[in-house]
């Protein structure tokens, strides 16, 4: 199973993404992408405060392909916070976003837990005047189509509300296919 969260800035989309792993049992992995910053500081220890401490913690700001497979286990799972931050951080790395895409979508393909993933709606503001910031745009646009494409449930979230723009499909049997 997984599960996409897009919004923009405090929209919830992490609470609410917590909030679905914490309705399971199993053991959980917590990725954070974030690399410590004076801007970010605050927001990173709020978000560690508020983390169960039964879950085990990966700092990962480049290899999140890596870290969800060395995470990765049957009956497990994977918090991803946050994607955009992560494709900021391929961005600044100077690394070939598309490429950096592709590896992380065939990663998630291939995972056995059930998968969350957080991740910041860049492309609902003006556009940006500056080369950068443009390609950024674009190559987050195209990530969340890729993710979303692979997600078995996808929800925009905005005011710690949750809109579910994708679901599993469930056949007259009550199965989800």
């Amino acid at each position: 199973m997984i599960s996409l969260y897009i919004g923009g800035a405090r929209s919830g989309k992490s609470g609410l993404a917590e909030q679905e792993v914490i309705a399971h049992t199993s053991p959980t992995t917590y990725i954070a992408t974030a690399t410590p910053s004076t801007s970010m500081a605050e927001r990173i220890t709020l978000h560690q405060q508020q983390r169960p401490r039964s879950w085990t913690t990966l700092e990962t700001p480049l290899a999140l392909a890596t870290a969800l497979k060395s995470a990765d286990q049957p009956n497990s799972v994977i918090i991803v916070d946050c994607l955009t931050l992560w494709l900021t951080n391929q961005l600044m790395a100077q690394n070939n976003l598309s490429e950096q895409i592709e590896q992380l979508c065939h990663t998630i393909s291939s995972l056995q837990c059930h998968l969350v993933l957080v991740s910041t709606e860049v492309g609902q503001s003006l556009i940006p005047d500056d080369d950068m910031s443009q390609a950024f745009v674009a190559a987050s646009g195209i990530m969340h189509q890729k993710i979303a494409a692979i997600a078995d449930n996808v929800y925009f979230c905005q005011a710690k509300l949750a809109v579910n723009l994708k679901a599993p499909v469930r056949s007259l049997m009550g199965k989800t296919q």
